[in-house]
């Protein structure tokens, strides 16, 4: 089913049609409910604590000095938060501190390449959805200082490092309009 075929078949529909559609919706899908309850009360903070104590969880994830974060749960984690369209402040703050975490995360511990190269993907769709939503000023100065404070003294930090370096000014060299 498409978006149009959806819209024409709304249209057709009675009103309390489409209160007891909406209402069997929300008991039937989980994203539904969590998606009508921001609707009604939208609290956006509690929603990025929660993101924050999830991302967190998965950072911690170790095993013999090397860092076993699953990226595709962290994305989904940031996807919750982005899937409510609390505008661009918000989703742009749950992808900074994602970015900040695991370059801490980078520094203390060997990560795989796999999810090295993830994560510095991460960190430049970060930056793009900042400069789209007008946000830039705010998120990269915190984005740089994550990246700059990972360490290089060890074998394992630099590569990560300078990944994440490079990555960081090919996305700013890529913006619409480069921040001075």
């Amino acid at each position: 089913m498409s978006k149009t075929s959806l819209k024409k078949q709304l249209a057709l529909m009675e009103r309390s049609d489409m209160e007891q559609l909406i209402l069997e919706l929300y008991e039937a899908r989980k994203e539904a409910k969590e998606y009508l309850d921001f609707f009604v009360q939208p609290d956006i903070d509690a929603k990025l604590r929660r993101a924050r104590t999830a991302i967190d969880k998965e950072a911690a994830r170790v095993t013999r000095g090397r860092a076993r974060p699953r990226v595709t749960r962290v994305k989904r984690f940031i996807k919750d938060i982005t899937s409510l369209n609390p505008g661009a402040e918000p989703s742009c703050e749950i992808m900074t501190y994602t970015v900040e975490r695991f370059c801490a995360v980078g520094s203390a511990n060997w990560i795989k390449e796999s999810t090295a190269r993830s994560l510095a993907k991460l960190m430049a769709d970060t930056v793009k959805a900042a400069d789209l939503g007008g946000v830039l000023s705010l998120f990269l100065p915190r984005i740089t200082a994550a990246v700059e404070a990972i360490r290089a003294d060890k074998f394992y930090n630099s590569d990560f490092r300078e990944l994440m370096t490079e990555t960081l000014q090919d996305a700013i060299n890529s913006l619409t309009c480069a921040p001075e």
